[in-house]
């Protein structure tokens, strides 16, 4: 069976190799059969790959561990549910998937082939196909998913006790989609430089905004799963700590929402167009560094697996990429004018204002996951930084893009009435002196402009979306559930920043050891430890702590948090338990027991604000969602 996999390996890596051949002549020579063949190459390459993914998780089901990858990540004992999803628990796993889908998108949005649209379809297809050879090269040569393990062992590892969670079944899959889709506007903007009749650009550039705001979904949502994995499951009561491989995925984020606001104002021969066509190489090649910062090991991580062949492989695959788009870009833009009459419109300003804060929050992340390996070549201690640094050094470009965000409304219209104004000013500044008599700090301009921001959005939603213009006899448009859509986003974005500032400025936190019947108190809460009891699993023995919480002597909850042990792995992992509110988290820990006296250590929070994160969050799916069915709508009716 693993035959069957490494042989569907070798004959995709000839498959795409060959498209890319037959793409470039068929554009070079504007010959619609090459570019055909391409095409049905590049399908069969996806045939390939989805052989291949079947074969792997048949052993990986199977527990076939004769298989490295399935000895390393699976065990007997492992749910069926985790043996599927030990798919992306590995390099190898991970890197397969993040190509089926990569080669599958391809498949899908460059399909279609007429006359006029040959040349810009051969060369974006092209351009996907030589980083699939790359892939396919890693896949076969570097670390094969179907590699013999030697000698068999009667079991498996098993899984980290920690990726044994619901959230990370979907966590990695929803970033790998994101990474994945991404090639799309890489793949167009690549094909736009090497084009010089400029045809067919129209539909395929909707079709590059449309999977950026895709891969921008998820990516969304990827992100928020591994920050509420990060919460409920490490026991430290934090979402986000700025590790490297964190901070890999949240850059291309950042780049790509920078990217679909470009998008949004895209005129050719403009700032704007050329902010677009680097942003879309920049986003990809994020995708493509944190790979290879992770996996080469340039910087510790305790997400990270460093296998140093693998790592110099896709810096290879980088230097290529970039090498092309520098003699690409050079010559289509050293003898092209910008158009200052278009450029100079007041959206185009706010948007090139809000481009260069995403990108300078970018640099400020990457430098920082960066200068451990940055201080080692000039000293002889890397130095790395704690996660104090990052929260310090971002803070203040975050409240920037915050009040830019509550700026909006005005910037890309005059459309809100001189009530909606006034009624804005008196609430921000009520909501001024209230942060500033309760607080202080960072959390008081936070606060602010987060007032700012939401009295803004919703004056624009109630103003602009009611139909009426300022006298309130002009009828408007109509909205559309794009325009809907966009708010939602933007107030879920003030809804987060809410979040993260009551959740990171007034946390309480306290550990204790506690035997059966002692309680401890944390700030107006009393904590009371009943005892132990035992739970056992499939693959693990859990101890069970019994704790009542109350308030004024009237309990308000009653929490179990675990701590288990697993008997494949002979790891421990801690399962936290919470009482969740709008108001605030009461987050318990179990970190530690002593069997024979039952004494435990609990770590014990109290995280004010923290579920509007998780709110937030939401919204930024739903209102993404809604552009995305007006997106699709309107291409239902061209």
């Amino acid at each position: 069976m693993a035959e069957l996999g490494r042989f569907a390996l070798l004959l995709g890596l000839f498959l795409s190799g060959y498209a890319v051949l037959v793409d470039l002549l068929g554009a070079w020579r504007k010959d619609l059969g090459l570019v055909k063949s391409g095409r049905n190459a590049t399908v069969a390459a996806l045939i390939c790959l989805t052989v291949a993914i079947a074969v792997l998780w048949g052993l990986l089901v199977r527990c076939d561990f004769s298989i490295s990858y399935v000895a390393e990540h699976t065990s007997r004992a492992l749910p069926l549910a985790y043996r599927l999803s030990a798919l992306w628990a590995g390099a190898a796993g991970s890197l397969l998937l993040w190509l089926w889908l990569q080669v599958g998108f391809a498949a899908m949005v460059f399909n279609k082939i007429d006359e006029k649209e040959k040349v810009f379809t051969a060369n974006a297809r092209a351009s996907v196909n030589f980083v699939s050879v790359f892939f396919f090269i890693i896949l076969i040569l570097d670390k094969s998913p179907f590699a013999l393990s030697v000698p068999v062992p009667a079991d498996g590892a098993g899984m980290n006790p920690l990726l044994q969670h619901p959230a990370m079944v979907l966590h990695p899959p929803t970033l790998f989609i994101g990474y994945a889709a991404l090639i799309i506007p890489f793949a167009w903007v690549f094909a736009a430089l090497k084009d010089n009749e400029k045809q067919g650009l129209s539909p395929l550039f909707i079709q590059a905004r449309n999977w950026t705001l895709i891969a921008w979904l998820f990516l969304t949502i990827g992100i928020v799963l591994g920050a509420w994995w990060a919460y409920e499951e490490l026991g430290w009561g934090g979402y986000w700590a700025w590790d490297p491989v964190e901070n890999s995925s949240l850059m291309p984020w950042l780049t790509a929402t920078a990217l679909l606001h470009c998008f949004r104002t895209y005129k050719p021969r403009t700032a704007i167009a050329r902010w677009l066509t680097v942003l879309s190489l920049v986003t990809f090649s994020l995708c493509i560094f944190g790979t290879f910062l992770t996996r080469y090991g340039l910087v510790s991580s305790v997400h990270a697996f460093p296998e140093p062949g693998l790592g110099i492989l896709f810096l290879v695959l980088l230097v290529h990429i970039w090498v092309m788009a520098a003699v690409l870009l050079w010559r289509k833009y050293r003898s092209e004018p910008i158009d200052s009459q278009v450029t100079g419109l007041p959206g185009r300003k706010f948007i090139r204002l809000n481009n260069w804060l995403m990108v300078l929050l970018t640099f400020v992340i990457l430098t920082g996951t960066l200068f451990p390996f940055l201080s080692g070549l000039f000293t002889e201690q890397k130095i790395s930084l704690k996660p104090d640094y990052f929260t310090k050094i971002t803070a203040p470009l975050g409240l920037a893009l915050l009040l830019l965000l509550g700026m909006c409304p005005y910037l890309l219209r005059n459309g809100i009435s001189k009530n909606w104004r006034m009624f804005g000013v008196v609430i921000v500044s009520i909501t001024t002196v209230i942060a500033w008599l309760l607080t202080k700090g960072l959390a008081v301009p936070f606060f602010i402009i987060c007032g700012f921001a939401a009295i803004n959005l919703t004056a624009d939603i109630f103003n602009n979306g009611s139909g009426m213009g300022k006298d309130t006899q002009t009828v408007r448009p109509r909205k559309t559930l794009r325009w809907y859509g966009a708010r939602i986003v933007h107030i879920s974005v003030v809804l987060i920043f809410i979040g993260i500032t009551g959740s990171s400025a007034y946390e309480i936190e306290k550990q204790a050891a506690l035997s059966p019947g002692e309680s401890v108190a944390i700030g107006k809460f009393n904590v009371k430890f009943g005892g132990l009891k035992t739970d056992r699993g499939p693959n693990y023995t859990a101890m069970i702590a019994d704790i009542t919480v109350s308030k004024d002597q009237e309990p308000v909850a009653r929490l179990n948090p675990s701590l288990a042990f697993y008997s494949d792995s002979g790891k421990q992992a801690s399962e936290v338990d919470i009482k969740r509110s709008l108001g605030s988290d009461i987050y318990i820990a179990l970190t530690a027991v002593d069997r024979n006296s039952e004494l435990v250590n609990l770590r014990m929070l109290i995280k004010p604000l923290i579920n509007w994160i998780w709110i937030g969050s939401a919204g930024l799916v739903l209102g993404t969602g809604l552009v995305l069915i007006s997106f699709y709508r309107r291409s239902r009716t061209v």
